[in-house]
C-alpha cells in the first residue's frame, strides 16, 4: 500500500515539476493545450465582437447560442480563444484570439500563415477546423465548393507563445467531380521541425 502511495506522489510531483516549466524549455515536443470545450459565457463574446465581425460579418450571438466558444489554455498564462461561426452551408469559419492575463498586451487575431502562392481569403480564420487529438494538432480543411471534390487541408500546432505554426498543407485545386480525403490532397508544404 506504502509503494502505491509512494508511485502516486511521484507521478503527482513529476506533473507539478513539468506544469513549472517554463514552455521554452520544452521547445522541440509538439505543445499541447488543455482544451476547455462548449463555454458559453457571452461576456467572452461580447468583448471581442466587434473584431470578429472585421474579420468575418456573421450571427456570432446566434452561432454561440448554439455551440459557445472553446478556450485553448496554452500555459504561463496564456489562453486562445477559438469563436466559429458560419454563412454558408459548406465551411465553419473559426477565429483564434490570443490574449495573456495579467498584462496589457493588445488582443488581437491570431495571424494564420500559408504557403506562397495559395489562395488565402482571410488570414484569420481557419474553415471547419478541430482539435485532432492524434496528431496533437489544430486541423482545418476548406471545401471549394459544395461537392467536396476539391479544396484544402491545414494541420497546425501551437507554439510556446500562443501561435499557430503551420506543419502541413495539401491542396486539390481541380473541381473534378471526384472525391478525395483531403488528407490525400497533394502535399504543398511540411514543416521539418
Amino acid at each position: 500500500m506504502f509503494e502505491c502511495h509512494l508511485k502516486n506522489l511521484t507521478h503527482l510531483f513529476c506533473m507539478t515539476l513539468v506544469l513549472l516549466l517554463p514552455h521554452t524549455a520544452l521547445a522541440g515536443a509538439p505543445l499541447e493545450p488543455v482544451l476547455s470545450p462548449n463555454l458559453r459565457d457571452e461576456a467572452q463574446l461580447d468583448q471581442y465582437v466587434s473584431q470578429l465581425n472585421e474579420i468575418y460579418p456573421c450571427d456570432w450571438h446566434d452561432a454561440h447560442k448554439r455551440s459557445g466558444y472553446n478556450l485553448y489554455h496554452i500555459g504561463n498564462d496564456i489562453q486562445v480563444l477559438e469563436f466559429s461561426c458560419t454563412v454558408g452551408l459548406h465551411n465553419l469559419a473559426s477565429i483564434y484570439i490570443r490574449q495573456v492575463n495579467g498584462t496589457d498586451e493588445a488582443i488581437k487575431p491570431i495571424l494564420i500563415h500559408r504557403p506562397k502562392g495559395q489562395p488565402v481569403i482571410s488570414p484569420y480564420i481557419l474553415y471547419n477546423s478541430f482539435w485532432d487529438f492524434s496528431r496533437n494538432a489544430l486541423t482545418s480543411f476548406t471545401v471549394d465548393r459544395g461537392l467536396s471534390d476539391c479544396g484544402s487541408f491545414e494541420v497546425h500546432r501551437f507554439t510556446a507563445d500562443g501561435q499557430l505554426k503551420l506543419q502541413e498543407y495539401r491542396a486539390k485545386r481541380t473541381c473534378d467531380g471526384k472525391f478525395q480525403e483531403p488528407t490525400n490532397y497533394q502535399l504543398i508544404y511540411y514543416a521539418e521541425d
